[in-house]
């Protein structure tokens, strides 16, 4: 040690932090390196610090310590055979690794064409029973009578329409999957209506009331028309939204005693007047003081709400509510809901949020807000076992 680094040099310092050291307890270790220049090849490394690469090798990248140092030139001297210094002064840079070693395991590849091979002998095939699936046809906010730039009731109506057709397209695909029953949902704002945003927005409505309503009543009853016979049940499920409110000012009015669900039981009463086409369908809607219904489809708790009752985003702490109190809401493995004009999807392990897309023409309000409107339609799937596959937007 020189003088300088004598004098520089603290009373009891601690051993330098980047000494060469190593643990390993059979299933998970580490090497740390000391000052190297350049990072040391994997298999001389273990083989240094006493390990055979054949039973223990490193994974992932190593935790790496850099740092300068300053040294002498050193020249050497032939006639002294020995190295001098010659005054100068170099900086190097030097770095320390740790890396984490465990036991190697068997890495033979699987062999991809057996596997291949394997279950094209073994097809997989639809399950037809137990638990058939369900056929759903979920539409929401169709926000019948609403007027945007690019159009207004009219083309709603032609998109409905279409959705119905594709719909019945997409059953006939799905029938080898084996289908017991068909469920139609509603999730609400079937009309525009007059009651969101306090009225302010009765000016961008092409339709009266009652007009509007006549529009949905008699678009319900072509969808349990047309969808219906295909299977041996039918149920359809209609809820209010925020839209399909029948008052609100001065005074509220029950949430589930709207416009959407006020045209539900009229087409229910119509079904039951024609037994032997519509014996199998069954209308469900919410009690007067309920916005949403909880039904059971085939082997599935499905609840039905509009989901103006959540902040976006927040459905399953909505669902998590109704859980603790009790509310058979709260029991939903699947939730079918509207309102945020969007084809969305939330899901854990025990339930799926399905979310409805919107057949208004165009929304002025978001084009100005984000520059973007929503996907136009409906979604069909299947359900079966508490869950819902095969989305699509129709």
């Amino acid at each position: 040690m020189s003088l300088i680094d004598e004098i520089m040099s603290e009373p009891g310092s601690k051993e330098p932090e980047y000494q060469p050291r190593t643990e390993f307890d059979g299933a998970t270790g580490y090497i740390q390196t000391g000052p190297l220049v350049q990072r040391p090849a994997d298999e001389s490394l273990l083989k240094e610090f006493g390990y055979s690469p054949d039973e223990v090798t490193i994974v992932g990248n190593p935790h790496v310590s850099r740092w300068q140092q300053r040294s002498a030139v050193r020249q050497y001297d032939g006639e002294k055979d020995k190295y001098i210094r010659t005054g100068e002064y170099e900086t190097v840079w030097l770095q320390a690794y740790k890396f984490t070693i465990v036991p190697k395991m068997d890495s033979a590849a699987p062999d991809i064409a057996e596997l291949v091979s394997k279950f094209k002998k073994t097809p997989a095939k639809p399950p037809t029973t137990p638990n058939p699936y369900w056929f759903v046809f979920q539409a929401g906010d169709q926000q019948l009578g609403k007027k945007s730039r690019d159009g207004s009731t009219e083309e709603i109506i032609e998109r409905y329409l279409e959705s119905v057709e594709r719909a019945k397209e997409e059953f006939k695909g799905l029938k080898r999957f084996g289908i017991e029953g068909i469920q139609l949902s509603f999730p609400g704002d079937c009309i525009e209506g007059n009651q969101s945003q306090s009225g302010r927005n009765m000016w961008l409505t092409q339709e009266t009331i009652t007009e509007q309503v006549k529009i949905f009543r008699r678009l319900l009853y072509h969808t349990v028309e047309q969808l219906s016979p295909l299977a041996s049940q039918c149920i359809v499920t209609v809820v209010n939204g925020n839209h399909d409110q029948a008052q609100r000012d001065p005074v509220n009015f029950y949430p589930g005693d709207g416009w959407a669900t006020h045209c539900a039981e009229a087409v229910a009463e119509r079904l039951e007047d024609k037994p032997d086409s519509f014996g199998h369908v069954e209308v469900v809607i919410p009690n007067k003081w309920r916005g949403a219904v909880a039904v059971e489809v085939g082997d599935t708790i499905v609840t039905v709400v509009h989901g103006h009752q959540w902040p976006r985003g927040k459905g399953m702490d909505w669902l998590s509510k109704q859980a603790v109190n009790r509310h058979p809401t709260g029991a939903a493995q699947v939730v079918q809901h509207g309102h945020w004009h969007e084809m969305k999807l939330e899901s854990n392990r025990e339930v799926m949020i399905i979310g409805s897309p919107t057949f208004e023409v165009a929304s002025d309000y978001l084009i100005e807000k984000q520059g973007s409107t929503a996907k136009r339609g409906a979604l069909v799937y299947l359900m079966r076992f508490g869950e819902a596959n095969r989305i699509t937007l129709v």
